[in-house]
């Protein structure tokens, strides 16, 4: 007898799993369209930087503790560099932080960066790579940032990002070094408008 309810209760759970993702691929995707390239004029300053997993986790330290909106999302966050990006995050779930994790291959194409998911883990369980993307499109991302469901890529659109206080464009990714090279470039209106 308990056999059958357990099948008929899994049964009725996978019925719930099944109809919520129906209800959830019928949201609106989030709005976002590709914004216009804003130019860098040809005279602007330019540097070239080049920075490891270490910057990153403190800048992902830094957001999380100083801005708002990231620090409602998660609680904690670490990348790490290799062949692939292994990135580490804590997600604020009802008060409790569930760890999630995503390996990606960085690709560095017309000075922006695209990361390709090869896969994703909710509290060390792996989950379709279709789904975390299904959520990701629809989460409320600046317009430079778009998520590809079809070919699993998030796209850094740096050269679409508004260059303020700076531009900034991609160069290159090392793997042997683990180190991500940007050129930064600061238009001269930027520069006039911090002059005393």
């Amino acid at each position: 007898m308990w056999k059958r309810l357990f099948i008929m209760l899994a049964a009725l759970d996978l019925l719930a799993v099944i109809a919520g993702l129906i209800v959830w691929n019928g949201l609106p995707k989030s709005g976002n369209t590709t914004a216009p390239t804003v130019p860098v004029p040809a005279n602007a300053p330019t540097v070239q930087v080049d920075i490891g997993a270490d910057a990153i986790n403190a800048y992902l330290a830094y957001a999380i503790a100083h801005d708002p909106e990231v620090g409602r999302v998660l609680d904690s966050g670490s990348v790490q560099f290799g062949n692939t990006w292994v990135c580490d995050f804590a997600v604020k779930v009802l008060d409790h932080a569930l760890p999630m994790q995503f390996v990606v291959t960085p690709i560095v194409q017309n000075g922006n960066l695209i990361l390709h998911v090869d896969s994703a883990q909710l509290s060390f369980l792996p989950i379709p790579r279709a789904m975390v993307l299904s959520v990701l499109e629809r989460a409320p991302l600046p317009n430079w940032i778009q998520i590809d469901g079809s070919s699993q890529n998030i796209a850094l659109n740096f050269t679409n990002r508004p260059p303020k206080p700076f531009a900034i464009r991609v160069v290159q990714y090392s793997p042997t070094e683990q180190k991500l090279s940007l050129d930064l470039a600061i238009p001269p209106q930027t520069l006039s408008h911090q002059a005393p």
